[in-house]
């Protein structure tokens, strides 16, 4: 048995050139939205607080894209797509007239104790951007008809049964 102990760990040439084994992870970031976000778009639109831009060491790199969001429907339509700059990643397989979406989001009705439930959608999606460049990634999010709400059931009333919720989005960097 053998142990190496360091301080610190140099490049032969320049610090930040130490190239670590497969697995490793390199670079990690992480936002948390705690405001409350709504929209009645039956398009995807962005989800204000749900983006994060990490900037790979390595093109050779892979990305590992965490996301926990507080998502509610009026209607059963519900979704959220997962987006590396402007191209949809991690989507399900179309299937004739069903809609594709990276999750799905909780439907809440307009009877209580529904309106006043609230649901999670959590999702990892592991990514190969091939860049070393600024890469963004971010949520969005669209209804069939009505509308969505993000960290607040859909009675957001100032009562003890409305509630509020946090969501987050962590990429890891993961050295091949």
């Amino acid at each position: 048995m053998s142990t190496l102990s360091v301080d610190t760990i140099q490049g032969q040439t320049a610090a930040g050139n130490v190239k670590l084994p497969a697995g490793c992870i390199l670079q990690t970031l992480s936002t948390t939205k705690t405001d409350t976000f709504d929209t009645s778009s039956t398009s995807f639109v962005d989800i204000t607080g749900m983006t994060i831009t990490i900037t790979p060491k390595y093109a050779t790199s892979k990305v590992l894209i965490m996301f926990s969001i507080h998502i509610v429907g009026d209607d059963a339509g519900t979704g959220i797509q997962l987006v590396r700059g402007s191209t949809e990643i991690a989507k399900a397989d179309a299937s004739s007239s069903r809609r594709v979406h990276t999750a799905i989001g909780y439907f809440s009705n307009n009877t209580s104790p529904s309106a006043y439930n609230g649901g999670l959608t959590s999702h990892h999606f592991l990514d190969s951007p091939a860049t070393t460049s600024a890469t963004t990634y971010k949520l969005q999010g669209r209804v069939l008809s009505s509308g969505f709400r993000v960290n607040k059931t859909r009675y957001n009333t100032d009562n003890g049964n409305a509630s509020r919720g946090v969501s987050t989005i962590t990429v890891m960097e993961i050295a091949q």
